[in-house]
């Protein structure tokens, strides 16, 4: 009897010993990716817009040539710069103070070169848009030059030498402008903006003709005038940025 119940035990214990242990399924986690854009701040690109090359199409209607160019500074913030050329196409006629010497005479002025200067600073504040993209705020200092160069008859023998002497007007101030800047897929860029400003306008657009009585010299003495104007601009620009 213990025999048998020694052996019952022994048998139990080998088969435990020889059966396979059971498989424990682990369920897997899922992994959601989460998609960062690289303008973000916790990317270390950055694809964004950051220069832009433009010309004014307002400006060259009122004769003014320029070249404009953007750069961004900051996340918010670009810097512009612009220089150019201006022509005056418009007539005008300038009649001399001294109309004993000159006898009431005017003269007929041709549109003749001048130059432009314009530096801006820019603040973006939308979210939306990257960079020098979307709306914006400026302040702009800018100095533009007219002249017309004085035509004369070549038998005139009492122009006091007025012959190549020019009318000028100079414009120097600043303004506060607004705006939006759009990119096109093609990396193409239009800008609209307005602004308004305060500049002080220097007009050198009459001589007065006199001669020294002791020394019988024909010279011309400039007049010039200054004064303060409001500024309004307008513009629309188009170039290409990346």
């Amino acid at each position: 009897m213990k025999k048998k119940l020694l052996l019952l035990i022994w048998s139990t214990f080998c088969f435990g010993q020889n059966e396979e242990p059971k498989k424990v399924e682990t369920q897997k986690s899922s992994i959601i990716k989460v998609y960062t854009p690289s303008t973000s701040e916790n990317s270390s690109s950055d694809n964004s817009y950051k220069w832009a090359v433009k010309t004014d199409f307002f400006s060259v209607v009122s004769g003014e040539f320029p070249i404009i160019g953007e750069y961004r500074i900051a996340k918010n913030f670009s810097v512009e710069a612009s220089a150019g050329l201006t022509y005056t196409f418009f007539e005008d006629l300038n009649i001399f103070e001294d109309d004993f010497l000159l006898n009431g005479r005017s003269y007929d002025t041709a549109a003749a070169m001048g130059s432009a200067f314009r530096a801006t600073i820019k603040y973006f504040p939308s979210s939306d848009y990257d960079a020098i993209e979307g709306w914006y705020f400026g302040v702009q200092l800018y100095n533009r030059v007219n002249n017309r160069k004085y035509v004369v008859d070549v038998f005139d023998t009492d122009s006091f030498g007025i012959e190549g002497q020019k009318a000028t007007k100079t414009r120097t101030g600043a303004s506060l402008v607004i705006g939006k800047q759009i990119f096109s897929d093609s990396n193409v860029i239009f800008d609209f903006y307005v602004g308004l400003g305060l500049a002080k306008v220097k007009t050198e657009d009459y001589y007065i003709g006199f001669v020294n009585p002791e020394s019988s010299i024909e010279t011309l003495q400039k007049v010039e005038t200054l004064e303060s104007k409001p500024n309004f601009q307008l513009g629309f620009r188009i170039g290409f940025g990346n």
